[in-house]
C-alpha cells in the first residue's frame, strides 16, 4: 500500500523520465587556509598561497606526502592559479591568548584543486570523517603521570587542536569523568591496557581512538609512543621530537595519514553502481534528507531514484570508489541502520537494505 505522499513523489519521478538525479555536493572548510605571513609584502603573499595550497591539498587527500611529489610542487608554484578570494587577519600561535601577529586566509576554487587531484590520481579523504577519540597522558617531574586535559595542560591542549584542524581532522577528547576514571587509570593508558582502553572508548561511540604517552628525557628531548585503534586493526609508533609541540605535530601528521588511508578512495575512471534501498523515508522531508546525504558524499557521483514503494526507497548510486567505502560510511552514520535484505523484503536481490532515522 503506497502512501499518497510518496505516491506524488513517484508521479512526479515518472514524468521525469523515471529518475531524479542528484549530483555530489562539495564540502566547506576543506579548501580554506590561515598561513601565517611576516608582512603584507607581494613575495610574502606569493609563498604564503603556495603553502596554502599545499594545506589544502594535504587536508583532501589526507597524505602528508602529497607534498613531496615534484608535479604537485610544481602545480604549487601556480597557486594564485587556484585562487578565489584571500584577506589579511590577525593571528597567534596556539596555546597563545593573544594575537601577536599576522595570517592570510586563502579561499581555494574547490573545482579547480578536485581537478587537479584527479588529474594527478590523488587519494580523496572524504568529507565525512570519524572523530579519533584521543587518551594522552604525559609524565613529569611535577605531577607524574597525568591525563592531558584543557584545564591541566591548556598549551599543549591548544597545540593539539591547532595539528588535528591543519589537517581537518576531527578531535573527541574524552570527559575524564567519574565514569571514565572507574574504567581507565593514568596506569592503564600509559601501559597501553587495550582492554581497558577498549572499554572506555565503547563509551563514545568512536570509530578510531588512540591512546598517547609523553615524557621528557634526561638528554632533554621529548619522547612519546602512540597505539592507534582503527576498526578491525592497531597500530603501535614511537616518536622523538626537541619540543611537546614538534611532538604533537609529528604524532598528528603520521597518525592522520593513517587514519585516512583507511577511509580514503582514489577515484575511478569508470563507475562502479550500488543498489541502496532505505526504509522508513515517510516524509518529503525525509525524502530531501537521505538524497541530500547521500549526494554529499565525494564517493557518490550520482543517485537515480528507481521506485518509491509505501515507505521504501530504491535508489541507484553511482560510485567513483569502492563500495565497501560507502558501505563503511553508512554504517558510521547514526541515521543509518542496516538491515538484512532478503527476496520477501522486496529490496532487490543484489541490493542493500537500510532504515533511515530509526533502528
Amino acid at each position: 500500500m503506497k502512501s499518497s505522499l510518496l505516491s506524488k513523489i513517484f508521479a512526479l519521478l515518472w514524468a521525469a523520465c523515471f529518475s531524479l538525479v542528484v549530483n555530489a555536493a562539495s564540502v566547506t572548510n576543506l579548501y580554506e587556509a590561515l598561513v601565517p605571513v611576516a608582512d603584507q609584502s607581494v613575495a610574502e603573499r606569493s609563498r604564503a598561497l603556495r603553502v596554502g595550497l599545499g594545506t589544502v591539498l594535504v587536508k583532501v587527500t589526507g597524505n602528508s606526502a602529497v607534498l613531496a611529489d615534484p608535479e604537485i610542487l610544481q602545480a604549487m608554484a601556480g597557486a594564485k592559479d587556484f585562487v578565489t578570494e584571500y584577506g589579511y587577519v590577525s593571528y597567534s600561535e596556539p596555546g597563545e591568548s593573544d594575537a601577536n601577529g599576522l595570517a592570510l586566509n586563502i579561499h581555494f576554487a574547490e573545482t579547480s584543486v578536485d581537478r587537479l587531484m584527479r588529474r594527478k590520481q590523488l587519494q580523496v579523504w572524504p568529507a565525512d570523517r570519524p572523530e579519533l577519540l584521543v587518551w594522552m597522558v604525559i609524565d613529569s617531574s611535577e605531577g607524574g603521570r597525568q591525563f592531558v586535559s584543557a584545564d591541566d595542560q591548556p598549551a599543549l591542549m591548544a597545540q593539539l587542536n591547532h595539528a588535528m584542524k591543519q589537517r581537518a581532522a576531527p578531535l573527541l577528547m574524552p570527559l575524564l569523568d567519574l565514569t571514565d576514571r572507574m574504567t581507565l587509570t593514568e596506569e592503564d593508558a600509559w601501559n597501553f591496557n587495550l582492554e581497558k582502553l577498549t572499554e572506555a572508548s565503547a563509551r563514545y561511540n568512536s570509530h578510531a581512538w588512540m591512546a598517547v604517552r609523553l615524557y621528557q628525557s634526561a638528554t632533554g628531548q621529548w619522547r612519546g609512543a602512540r597505539l592507534l585503534k582503527l576498526e578491525g586493526s592497531d597500530n603501535l609508533r614511537s616518536l622523538v621530537a626537541d619540543s611537546p609541540a614538534l611532538l604533537v605535530k609529528q604524532l598528528v601528521g603520521e597518525t592522520v595519514d593513517s587514519l585516512a588511508s583507511r577511509y580514503a578512495f582514489v577515484p575511478q575512471t569508470s563507475d562502479q553502481e550500488l543498489v541502496l534501498n532505505v526504509d522508513h523515508v515517510e516524509t518529503y522531508q525525509s525524502f530531501s534528507d537521505v538524497t541530500g546525504y547521500l549526494e554529499s558524499l565525494e564517493l557518490v557521483r550520482s543517485v537515480i531514484v528507481d521506485y518509491v514503494d509505501g515507505d521504501r526507497l530504491g535508489l541507484r548510486l553511482s560510485m567513483e570508489g569502492e563500495i565497501s567505502l560507502l558501505l563503511d560510511t553508512l554504517r558510521r552514520d547514526g541515521r543509518m541502520t542496516e538491515k538484512v535484505a532478503s527476496d520477501s523484503s522486496g529490496a532487490a536481490p543484489n541490493g542493500y537494505l537500510f532504515s533511515w532515522g530509526r533502528p
